[in-house]
């Protein structure tokens, strides 16, 4: 028996150290990108007014005699107060000093991350919640969906979009409306026949960089996994049900302050950029205090800090040009 062996010399035997850190797994945040973005300066609130239509004319005139007077235009009105968020880890000299890893810059990109992916979780829970809600193949009730009979479908598409249209609500680039999918629902549409026929599939590089993924029927379709996902709420208590937005211009906006950091689109790297969702543009200015800078409270210069902090606040602003299909889809049982 060899007495040089890997137990023996086990302190000698050194790990090859990849100092190249793996890429951080984030999804697609797509939420924001089509609200309106005002921003107010040395106002407490925002307010937006909508005034509804008049009804038709179809009764003609009388010869000589003046018709009644029209009612006044109704008057909707949402205001919105900005909100601030933020985030901060604080480090020690010691650690800056002997950690091998680039603690601090990956730190940096880590608290830009959170920033973009609360940005686009607080966006997504608000549209979810008081846009129009519907369930997929005409059910009543969220308890009452179920796998796969009630997954989602073309047929669920069509309809949304002729409530869309039936309310008289306007494309969002003037051209297409938006749906926004999770992977799974997605997954589920492409072996739907119909829709694969009617799919016009963008190239593969789209999904990758931003989530597009292509068109149908004057829509145009992304794909994010934060898309929202209730566990266990359908049918037994053990179903998972899925929301598809379908959104219009003007459905909704995000409300931030000038001279505060408000997210900027974070998914709009090119594909080399790491991650893929874009990591080279920061969702805000990330706030940094170096060592010694709180003064006498850090005598020995020992704690540093970096921290996020953003003004936003979604708000729906037209619900009947902003629908949630929640839906099951091939993955709901798993």
């Amino acid at each position: 028996m060899a007495n040089l062996n890997q137990t023996t010399m086990a302190d000698s035997i050194k790990v090859a150290y990849e100092r190249r850190l793996l890429t951080r797994a984030l999804p697609r945040m797509v939420h924001s990108r089509w609200a309106m973005k005002p921003r107010i300066s040395k106002y407490g609130s925002w307010e937006v007014r909508k005034f509804g239509s008049l009804s038709t004319v179809t009764s003609a005139l009388t010869e000589g005699t003046t018709p009644v007077e029209q009612t006044a235009p109704s008057v909707t009105t949402t205001t919105i107060t900005p909100v601030f968020y933020g985030a901060f880890i604080i480090y020690t000299d010691e650690m800056d000093l002997t950690v091998y890893d680039p603690v601090l810059s990956e730190t940096s990109s880590i608290l830009g991350e959170q920033c973009g992916l609360s940005n686009d979780t607080l966006v997504r829970n608000e549209l979810v919640t008081d846009s129009t809600i519907d369930y997929s193949a005409d059910v009543s009730a969220v308890g009452s969906l179920d796998s796969p009979q009630h997954d989602i479908s073309f047929t669920d598409i069509v309809k949304q979009i002729g409530y869309l249209e039936a309310e008289n609500a306007l494309p969002v680039d003037g051209e297409d409306f938006i749906i926004i999918l999770h992977p799974h629902s997605y997954a589920t549409l492409m072996m739907d026949e119909t829709f694969v026929n009617m799919f016009i599939q963008e190239s593969p590089d789209n999904a990758i960089r931003n989530g597009y993924v292509g068109r149908i029927l004057r829509c145009k379709v992304f794909v994010s996994s934060n898309a929202y996902e209730w566990a266990d709420v359908g049918a037994g208590s053990t179903t998972d049900v899925y929301a598809a937005l379908f959104i219009a211009r003007e459905s909704y906006a995000i409300l931030g302050l000038d001279g505060a950091s408000m997210p900027s689109e974070v998914d709009s790297g090119s594909e080399t950029a790491k991650p893929l969702t874009g990591q080279q543009i920061k969702p805000v200015e990330i706030i940094t205090k170096p060592l010694g800078s709180a003064g006498t409270n850090d005598p020995l210069n020992q704690r540093g800090s970096m921290a996020w902090k953003m003004c936003l606040t979604p708000e729906i602003l037209n619900s009947s040009w902003i629908r949630c299909l929640k839906h099951t889809n091939a993955f709901s049982d798993d």
